[in-house]
């Protein structure tokens, strides 16, 4: 079970999907899942001491994110991690309303008990009401679809979500706004190795990031009438220098005291990511593409 922080946005209510249950309402939102840990998943990864998300509630958080519309409202989620709780149960039927309530009202209890246990840090507790939304600002028609196709995982992909989810949370804090924008690097990179994938997976040898721009040229832009990349046009290639700049002080560029960062580079890679991840992971578009293709094309006439 995992307890996500006020500081996030949630949307409200209780989503289900097979094994797994995401609730949120004004005193608690928290994700309960089955599963175990990375390691008993796939025991060739590397170790690592940082606690995160468990594989499945990963794959249910951005299952969430992925459900948001294209260029509209997002989610934000917080999570502790080091508040998470298991239960020691082999029958636990989560598709079933009665059942989240009993397993709210536990964490509420034991959230209520809680005392300095863990070195002198004390264990999460709500401060405030949940900051929530109208889930139907969200496609959550397609949760079990995005659910799904994480099934079996796919690393790049959920690196990318996870990447995302964090800039989100850093994004919190003004003065983070440079870590927010480096966190949607990481998922920059890891949508440039999927896509790269994709290309070989159709028979290319070494695609450059040129050819990663002309692939998202065809599967995006040129239904809505975008020129084609000219032959210097590179993968997001107007961020380039930045990032560059940004993750080696010192470069072919230069040395820099300071990240070359604006506010909105941080905003749009992570509305753009995490529209190429949704159709990375599913290989279609969502109604939101299709509504906006047609408004698109309405103006044009």
């Amino acid at each position: 079970m995992t307890i996500f922080n006020t500081l996030g946005q949630y949307p409200e209510g209780t989503h289900m999907v097979p094994g797994g249950v995401f609730h949120a309402d004004p005193e608690l939102v928290f994700s309960v899942v089955w599963g175990g840990s990375w390691q008993r998943l796939d025991a060739e990864l590397p170790y690592s001491e940082l606690r995160g998300l468990s594989p499945d509630c990963l794959r249910l958080v951005a299952a969430l994110m992925l459900c948001e519309r294209r260029g509209e409202r997002r989610c934000n989620f917080y999570p502790e991690t080091e508040h998470r709780r298991r239960l020691d149960t082999r029958r636990l039927r989560l598709d079933r309303a009665e059942v989240v309530g009993e397993i709210r009202q536990f964490l509420l209890e034991d959230l209520s008990n809680c005392t300095d246990s863990q070195g002198g840090r004390l264990p999460y507790k709500p401060s405030r009401k949940y900051d929530l939304f109208d889930p139907s600002q969200l496609l959550l028609d397609r949760l079990l679809e995005f659910w799904e196709a994480f099934n079996p995982p796919d690393y790049l992909v959920l690196r990318g979500m996870h990447a995302l989810m964090k800039a989100d949370m850093l994004a919190c804090h003004r003065e983070f706004q440079e870590e927010a924008t480096i966190a949607c690097f990481i998922a920059l990179d890891a949508s440039f190795s999927k896509i790269q994938q994709e290309l070989v997976n159709d028979g290319a040898r070494n695609p450059s990031a040129h050819d990663v721009a002309k692939w998202v040229h065809a599967h995006f832009n040129e239904a809505f009438g975008i020129a084609t990349p000219g032959p210097e046009d590179k993968y997001f290639g107007d961020l380039y220098e930045q990032r560059v700049m940004t993750l080696h002080p010192s470069s072919r560029y230069g040395e820099t005291p300071v990240a070359p960062i604006l506010y909105g580079d941080y905003m749009w890679l992570r509305r753009d990511l995490r529209e190429v991840f949704a159709y990375l992971i599913t290989r279609h578009h969502g109604p939101d593409y299709n509504e906006d293709l047609r408004t698109s094309l309405r103006r044009a006439r």
